[in-house]
């Protein structure tokens, strides 16, 4: 599957002096957000159709090297976008998606679309959180099928996105219908309907956004911002301390290559090098390995906010994630364990082993209540005993020379918070 992006416009209301696809976004531009989310659905060929300032678009893929990507001019971009959509006909020869080059958008829920095949399929949302619903475009069907769409409708069940899935099929209809004097994109969709089924597939309440003005800009930014990085399960020390840096890290990351699945491979080592420290059982070696856990684990939030912020967001991510730092957490324990067993005596083998256990259990008993009863844990009266205060603890021990405190303490909040888990869980029951 291919995808033709649709870029020509000039985007008067935005007052711009450059193409509103290149306008940066916490770091990323639409245009690397629409081939970042393109590339991870498996989109084999990027078309992208300028026409306004077309040659700072052509300049800006050509520096970052894109191989999939390419550029197509279309010298009729002052008419209507429906002749942007004819520019790529001669380079889509296999089913492909259309979207528009000032959208942003989630990617996860786009995931199974690419796996369907129709001649003309809208992705709407029937839930719109996000978007001026007065602005955009309503569409009103029946029995999954789009019967009427329009700005100015008054009853409707969804909006438009701003995306669909096409065969190569669809072109000679758009031709005919530019002939009728159908300039428009939506114009098409309206001739299409009138003559032609129009399936949907709904995004509902997903994130996703038209950038027509500057303050949908500003108000976009603090969308993204608010629910790409900072996230609601954060422990107190990522919210108060960690996630202040690793978003300011992330800002700057976003801008390279960089993938997150490299990220969490690089706090990975980090964490494991912490642990080489530990071992070495000198006193200068266990700050040192402190601290880096502590580093360890505010890169570890930078992943995640990658991922978000160039809409890179994976299951596998996720998983791979979640298994090294299972991973982290026995080696650097064990570690902390055998550095300090000179100085304590075998004590501290059983102190590691119950800390580790209680680490265990409060990231075991998340994950599989959420996957058995597909729901949030209850978190009243949550007892903070989450990895970024794990770590923080596990930091604190190496600097000050208080490692079995630091088990402890550990071990005493992960089991309290099972506990509470349990309890509350048992109840609800």
């Amino acid at each position: 599957m291919d995808a033709l992006i649709l870029a020509a416009g000039d985007g008067t209301r935005m007052g711009s002096s450059r193409p509103k696809i290149l306008l940066t976004i916490n770091g990323i531009t639409l245009l690397e957000h629409h081939i970042n989310a393109l590339n991870a659905l498996g989109i084999k060929n990027i078309y992208i159709v300028t026409g306004y300032k077309h040659q700072d678009i052509e300049r800006f893929i050509k520096e970052k090297g894109y191989r999939n990507v390419f550029t197509v001019y279309n010298p009729d971009w002052k008419k209507g976008n429906a002749y942007s959509v004819i520019a790529g006909e001669k380079f889509l020869k296999r089913p492909f998606l259309l979207v528009m080059g000032d959208h942003y958008y989630q990617l996860s829920p786009l995931r199974p679309l690419v796996r369907i095949r129709a001649d003309f399929m809208m992705v709407v949302d029937s839930n719109p959180r996000y978007v001026d619903v007065d602005e955009a475009t309503k569409v009103r069907f029946e029995k999954g099928r789009v019967v009427e769409i329009g700005k100015g409708l008054k009853e409707f069940d969804a909006v438009d996105t701003g995306i669909f899935l096409l065969s190569p099929s669809i072109f000679p209809f758009i031709k005919n219908s530019i002939k009728d004097g159908a300039e428009t994109w939506n114009d098409v969709k309206r001739l299409w309907i009138a003559k032609n089924p129009l399936p949907v597939y709904d995004i509902n309440g997903a994130l996703w956004y038209d950038v027509d003005t500057p303050e949908d800009f500003e108000n976009l930014k603090r969308i993204i911002k608010e629910r790409e990085i900072i996230k609601a399960r954060d422990g107190i020390i990522s919210k108060t301390l960690n996630r202040r840096i690793s978003s300011w890290l992330s800002q700057h990351l976003v801008k390279t290559r960089i993938t997150p699945n490299q990220i969490t491979l690089i706090s990975f080592v980090i964490a494991l090098a912490s642990a080489v420290f530990f071992g070495l059982g000198r006193r200068w070696s266990s700050i040192m390995g402190g601290l880096l856990i502590q580093i360890s684990s505010i890169v570890d939030g930078c992943d995640g906010e990658i991922a978000r912020l160039k809409g890179l967001s994976s299951a596998y991510g996720a998983w791979l994630d979640s298994v090294l730092d299972r991973w982290a957490d026995a080696a650097v324990i064990t570690g902390m364990a055998w550095g300090t067993y000179h100085q304590f005596g075998w004590i501290i083998w059983p102190l590691a082993m119950i800390a580790l256990a209680g680490s265990l259990s409060v990231s075991y008993t998340e994950t599989r209540y959420e996957a058995l009863f597909r729901k949030p844990l209850n978190r009243s009266k949550e007892i903070p005993a989450k990895r970024d205060v794990r770590l923080f603890l596990f930091m604190l021990g190496g600097i000050f020379n208080l490692i079995p405190h630091a088990f402890l303490i550990v071990s005493t909040l992960s089991f309290a918070e099972v506990l509470r888990r349990l309890l509350l869980s048992t109840a609800e029951e």
